[in-house]
């Protein structure tokens, strides 16, 4: 890796249990892992050994940036975090999560491509990261405030200046869906990493820079960046928001993007408000939107209770300063505890009736969990775990989460505001199959473009035709996409996302937008920006922020490593096998929410067809079809010839010749 561009070529290293630091060369881990996601699952392999947990000090808290990080290429802001997971259910996986916001780009300002942290401080400290030195900070007067309010003590402190990630009293209670928070809503919410740094006294860490990030091709990558941002704009499809005058008049609503470099104004939180009305605090609060938080205010269908506007925002405001999983508690254990008692499992939280459409209640119920008071101790513990804990609706979560303690998402069955319909809700069960947590970052990709993209998406759309046509390009055959088929092909759209999934985490850049696909105004559906075709504008722009000679295949096969080392990390610290793959099937084997229209008929997983399908992408993957897991000789092809040999010294994968006979 060429540590003068792109990157700034150190990565801080903080050992929270004696107050040290170091730093790594982080041209020791690429261009092999890319940055992101993949070095972070490099140093996780190296670093945390069997027999840990996600909140024992041993456990590592790792925060990296990626080669485009803080650069103009569009929506690349964002940081990763990488660790065991506490929300991991029924293991603490290692997983991920990432965030958008500032903080990212300012700590490679700061001189530092990531901070690695580990270790248990002896009472609540920060992180002050400036222009390549840290200080340890004595956090014990921020111990017990907001992630929201402490970010705001910070920088009184530090100067307006500092971009800080912070914890709110979720992540200081352990709860194992507390979120890391930066600015007023961008978090990294799946995954538990709140609780992560309340486990290791780790109150917040600001970063504040003045450092340059150089660029090896500096004029060709303005020019891509310049258009690949205008492909975007023409062709995204929640690129068409406008500002609500009577909102902009009443609550200063205004555009501001999610992330740096964002120039979308998309519908999906590029909306900021400056004054809205708390009705249960009375508080004038300002922030944002995104995602799955717009659903908090109600939208009149599954989730149809009607909190209004102002109520919405506050209740996001709150969850966000608690540092509460939104995911987890809208798509989780809202619904669940809605389901219960139209069962008549409850009725009340700690004495209080159950009433999701008064924002007083909302903030009852946020402050108990954060505060883990009564049934909120339960509740914090994640919504998969909660039933387990109180004892009912247990069958009431199995229809919410799909695996591995994560809300349902884009699936097809418990998800019930992503709409997704038969065959292509094939595609996300094998994704949800084999990884450790919602896969969003992988199954985004396909859902966007066989169902938001195409005639099922609403009247401005793609033609199956022309689908079809790009099914054929991408995966190798249209039955990928192909409205009207079944099980046939669906192994190789799940095999490409999940590798475009590593490329958004590592480089990295915002998964809502990328991978760029389709065109409204292209012959041939691929969306292209000059000689660059959109599926490879990652490529595009990397290759020009770090001047590596790299083919899109090798930059592709580069993700493939990444997704085969987090498998056999799972395989060695957790002896993950297809047995726990298979873990998804009931879930599936209900029946799906929606309707495909063109079969009239609502469907099911069948389960021998299903495995007939996962077998298929083993096979593709060039894993062992009897145990799920990577095969030596796959390990050896893609470079990792030091963790083959780890592995079968410890027989955890099979001889060559025992594969070749099974296969």
């Amino acid at each position: 890796m060429n540590e003068c561009c792109g990157w700034v070529g150190k990565t801080l290293w903080v050992d929270l249990s004696n107050g040290t630091s170091r730093t790594l060369n982080t041209s020791d881990y690429g261009p092999a892992y890319i940055g992101g996601r993949g070095v972070g699952a490099r140093i996780a392999w190296e670093s945390i050994r069997p027999g840990v947990g996600a909140l024992d000090p041993e456990n590592l808290l790792v925060i990296m940036t990626g080669p485009l990080t803080g650069t103009s290429a569009p929506e690349s802001g964002r940081t990763a975090i990488v660790g065991l997971s506490p929300q991991g259910w029924p293991q603490e996986w290692l997983s991920r999560s990432n965030l958008g916001g500032h903080w990212g780009p300012s700590l490679k300002y700061a001189g530092f491509d990531g901070v690695v942290v580990q270790g248990k401080a002896g009472h609540p400290v920060a992180l002050s990261i400036e222009d390549g030195e840290v200080t340890f900070l004595d956090a014990r007067c921020l111990w017990g405030k907001g992630a929201i309010d402490t970010q705001t003590a910070l920088m009184k402190e530090l100067g307006a200046g500092a971009r800080i990630l912070a914890i709110g009293q979720a992540g200081e209670r352990l709860s194992r869906i507390a979120t890391i928070l930066t600015e007023t809503n961008s978090a990294a919410g799946q995954g538990g990493y709140g609780a992560v740094m309340g486990s290791k006294n780790l109150k917040a860490i600001a970063v504040r820079g003045s450092g340059p990030i150089r660029i090896a091709q500096p004029d060709l990558f303005m020019r891509r960046c310049q258009a690949v941002l205008a492909a975007a704009r023409a062709g995204h499809i929640f690129a068409r928001g406008e500002l609500d005058p009577e909102r902009v008049q009443r609550y200063q609503e205004r555009w501001q993007a999610c992330t740096q470099n964002c120039g979308l104004r998309c519908g999906a939180g590029c909306r900021f408000y400056g004054a809205v009305p708390g009705p249960a605090t009375g508080r004038e609060l300002a922030g944002q939107f995104k995602c799955v938080s717009y659903l908090f205010p109600g939208n009149g269908t599954y989730y149809n209770w009607k909190l209004g506007f102002e109520g919405g925002f506050e209740a996001r405001h709150l969850s966000d300063d608690y540092g509460i999983n939104q995911w987890d508690l809208l798509l989780g254990i809202v619904p669940w505890l809605r389901l219960c008692a139209d069962a008549g499992l409850v009725g009340e939280i700690n004495g209080r009736p159950i009433d999701f459409h008064a924002p007083s209640f909302w903030a009852h119920f946020l402050h108990a969990i954060a505060y883990r008071e009564g049934m909120g101790d339960a509740l914090a513990e994640g919504g998969r775990r909660a039933p387990e804990l109180l004892g009912f609706g247990r069958e009431q979560a199995e229809s919410l989460y799909a695996a591995w303690g994560s809300a349902a998402h884009y699936d097809g069955h418990g998800d019930h505001c992503n709409p997704i319909v038969y065959p292509f809700w094939l595609v996300p069960a094998l994704q949800w199959a084999v990884d450790v947590r919602d896969p969003f970052s992988s199954s985004h990709g396909y859902p966007a473009l066989t169902m938001n993209w195409s005639p099922f998406g609403g009247e401005k759309n793609v033609s199956w035709e022309v689908i079809k046509s790009v099914g054929r390009q991408l995966y190798g055959t249209e039955q990928a996409v192909d409205p009207e088929s079944g099980y046939e092909g669906k192994e190789f759209p799940a095999v490409w996302h999940g590798h475009r999934s590593v490329m958004k985490d590592s480089v990295p850049v915002h998964d809502f937008e990328f991978p760029v696909i389709l065109s409204y105004n292209s012959p041939d559906g691929l969306a292209h920006a000059g000689d660059m075709l959109g599926p490879h504008f990652e490529y595009y722009l990397f290759t020009a922020a770090t001047g590596l000679d790299v083919t899109p295949a090798e930059f592709e096969r580069a993700c493939e490593r990444v997704f085969n080392l987090e498998r056999v990390f799972q395989v060695r610290n957790y002896q993950r096998r297809r047995a726990d793959d298979e873990l998804v099937i009931p879930f599936f084997e209900t029946e799906e929410w929606w309707e495909n229209p063109l079969l009239g008929q609502k469907k099911r997983l069948e389960r021998d067809k299903f495995l007939d399908l996962l077998e298929r992408y083993y096979g593709l993957r060039g894993w062992d079809v009897a145990l799920g897991r990577p095969t030596g000789a796959k390990l050896r092809e893609l470079g990792l010839d030091d963790v083959a040999e780890q592995l079968e010294e410890d027989d955890l994968i099979a001889p060559e010749a025992d594969v070749d006979e099974k296969q």
